[in-house]
């Protein structure tokens, strides 16, 4: 009896030893597409349906900042610091445009807030801090990303920041210079991060966004009324 059962157990263990590990299903393939146009209008509409994004921008030279943006009419609330110069602030909404200047810096110390205009050529000053703040929101703004005449060249998946994503390589127009973008998005279509790289002089330019807590509240409010001075003009 007793080689019977040792038989027994001998036969087992081949017939375990025969059936092959169970393992993992490998996870399907991320849908990706195949023209910029696909891919703008996936991750438009992944955009509107969460309604807010928070962007962590670094703009190389220029600084680094970040935007609080409302992806149903792209109004924002944008922080720069520009190198080691104070921080400024600013908020874009669909008909104004504001910016706060550091403290102590105000032409009035009670209104720290300035209406700005880039469409006045009467006032210099405010179109070149308006276009800075304009140039900030189009760095966050994922619309931006990818301009019409962009060519994909390549897709492949990668992993970001523990995610799943599909980076993205385009030949893009960034300043009316030829510039490479990079864009990572992951499986609900939404932005992970985008990188434009330009070439200069001297080197590349490279402007990175990193996309965060989308559908998070996000607060977007023009200043009071009594806390908007008006911009000094340059001297005649």
């Amino acid at each position: 009896m007793r080689t019977n059962r040792v038989a027994l157990v001998g036969l087992a263990a081949a017939a375990l030893a025969a059936v092959p590990a169970c393992t993992a299903e490998p996870e399907p393939a991320m849908r990706s597409f195949d023209t910029p146009q696909a891919l703008a209008e996936a991750t438009r509409v992944a955009a509107e349906a969460k309604r807010s994004v928070v962007v962590d921008l670094d703009l190389s030279a220029a600084g680094r900042g970040t935007c609080e943006l409302r992806t149903t009419d792209f109004a924002a609330s944008c922080r720069l610091a520009p190198g080691d110069a104070e921080e400024v602030a600013y908020v874009m909404v669909p008909d104004a445009l504001f910016v706060r200047i550091p403290q102590g810096q105000a032409p009035q110390p009670d209104k720290p807030w300035l209406r700005l205009d880039p469409n006045d050529a009467n006032d210099p000053l405010g179109q070149a801090m308006a276009e800075v703040a304009v140039r900030l929101r189009d760095t966050a703004d994922l619309r931006k990303a990818l301009p019409e005449g962009a060519r994909i060249t390549g897709r492949a998946e990668e992993e970001l920041s523990g995610r799943r994503t599909v980076r993205y390589t385009a030949e893009v127009s960034a300043d009316g210079q030829p510039s490479v973008l990079r864009l990572w998005v992951d499986e609900q279509d939404l932005p992970v991060r985008s990188e434009v790289r330009t070439p200069a002089e001297g080197g590349d330019v490279v402007r990175v966004a990193d996309y965060r807590d989308w559908g998070a509240p996000v607060e977007i409010t023009p200043p009071a009324p009594e806390q908007v001075g008006e911009l000094p003009g340059l001297p005649g």
